[in-house]
């Protein structure tokens, strides 16, 4: 795994040996950031693993992080980066004098996590959610995030998941504004639904197209 742009470009990442441990491609990452413009952005990243992406979005300037993730080795492995990025000594926001230490790592389960934000007001312009392939955890995430109001006005909402595993994005109270896949993953970019949603002609139905 490496950083593939911004601050710490070609950094080099490391990942435990963790069972259930499934790494973002370097393809699918630089296709999502490519889609994605993050600087200046707050950016929560669910189901964090190693921290690939989340780190990804703090080099490209985003400009607060949160990392969500239960496995002890993994968020071991994510705050080992932070420091292998140098993000500890690299200001966010570019400036002088900056503090850098806007990134925050949660070692707790996702759903624990998503009510604690909750609570404490939080808002994302982007967030990003990884969960384990086919385990039945996306529409429990989807509930959350909603509930809990962690999305700002105007964010998005992207799901990794299996190809063959279907998004309820609408039952769930979201609107599915692109798809894309790659062999067996795939990434799906969610927004809240309005009041207005029945007028769109993006049906939700968890369906994606090819990329690349």
């Amino acid at each position: 795994m490496r950083i593939i742009a911004g601050k710490a470009k070609g950094r080099t990442l490391i990942a435990p040996k963790a069972k259930n441990l499934r790494p973002t491609t370097d393809r699918v990452k630089e296709s999502l950031f490519n889609i994605l413009a993050v600087s200046g952005k707050r950016f929560l990243d669910l189901f964090a693993g190693a921290g690939s992406v989340g780190l990804e979005a703090v080099s490209r300037g985003a400009s607060r992080v949160i990392l969500v993730e239960s496995h002890r080795g993994c968020a071991e492995a994510i705050r080992t980066n932070i420091g292998r990025c140098g993000f500890v000594n690299i200001p966010l926001d570019g400036t002088e004098g900056g503090s850098g230490q806007d990134i925050e790592v949660v070692e707790v389960p996702v759903d624990r996590c998503l009510k604690l934000l909750g609570h404490r007001g939080e808002r994302f312009d982007v967030i990003f959610a990884d969960p384990p392939y086919e385990r039945n955890l996306i529409g429990e995430t989807l509930r959350l995030i909603r509930a809990q109001g962690l999305i700002a006005q105007d964010g998005v909402l992207v799901v990794q998941h299996s190809a063959r595993e279907e998004i309820p994005a609408r039952r769930e109270g979201y609107r599915i504004e692109d798809s894309r896949r790659y062999g067996e993953t795939a990434l799906s970019f969610l927004r809240l639904q309005q009041p207005d949603a029945h007028e769109h002609k993006q049906s939700g139905d968890g369906s994606v197209r090819p990329d690349g």
